[in-house]
């Protein structure tokens, strides 16, 4: 009888940031980490809770250089090596901004496509732990904000907010309108509208955001962040 071929094992380095970590047996973990090359991975730790040469650092916020041995049609990868690779210091060490990104870090754990690598939603992550850890950083809720539009767009579902999203009208800059981020941003009164309510200065504003460079100012952030948590829930959820 001929011998059953095991499937070969891929060895996976990359940079990753963890964002789960759930203790399991006696010295184990099983881990969320969201990586570079691979997109989101879970994975086995295996001593992770004894060991500190082979985990020195297996903590959330600071990029990490992690080892991944994945053989096919497993669920869990087993993690061998994890390092920190930059630190952030500043932004693990200030409640305020460890909410933030604690925040950020569950939106990509919880709609991130699985073993799919997402390299614009990478680096938005990236870019907001980064101004977050930074000595003077603009307002955390407002970075937050910001980031949360452009991963939106990153993960391919940008808000719709110049028209309708279901007949396509286009809605003029100067009338406020009804948004519905479950269905993907503006839905005229003909549509049924939406429940939250856009004037027309925020949605300008908002506008510039998710195309990058514009910070959104304090007044806007609630509306934002409003719009952001809508549609990943319905994504999450399967909306």
């Amino acid at each position: 009888m001929p011998r059953s071929v095991r499937p070969r094992t891929e060895r996976l380095r990359t940079e990753a940031l963890l964002v789960r970590r759930v203790p399991f047996g006696e010295a184990d973990l099983l881990v969320g980490l969201f990586t570079e090359q691979g997109g989101l991975l879970s994975a086995t730790a295996r001593g992770a809770r004894r060991s500190t040469k082979r985990f020195p650092a297996l903590e959330p916020m600071h990029l990490l250089r992690v080892t991944l041995e994945i053989r096919p049609g497993a669920e869990l990868a087993q993690l061998t090596e994890a390092g920190i690779e930059r630190p952030r210091l500043r932004l693990a060490g200030d409640l305020g901004r460890l909410e933030v990104a604690g925040r950020a870090l569950r939106w990509v754990r919880e709609i991130a496509p699985p073993h799919t690598a997402e390299r614009a939603a990478w680096h938005e992550l990236n870019q907001l732990l980064d101004r977050l850890d930074e000595v003077s950083p603009a307002p955390p809720q407002a970075l937050l904000a910001e980031t949360g539009l452009r991963l939106l767009t990153a993960f391919g579902w940008g808000l719709e907010l110049a028209q309708c999203v279901r007949c396509g009208r286009a809605c003029d800059a100067t009338q406020s309108a009804r948004v519905d981020p479950a269905r993907g941003g503006l839905v005229c009164r003909a549509c049924g509208g939406g429940p939250l309510l856009l004037r027309p200065e925020p949605r300008e504003r908002l506008l510039a955001a998710m195309l990058g460079g514009t910070p959104i100012p304090d007044e806007d952030v609630p509306i934002a962040l409003d719009l952001v948590e809508g549609a990943l829930t319905a994504h999450a959820s399967g909306g």
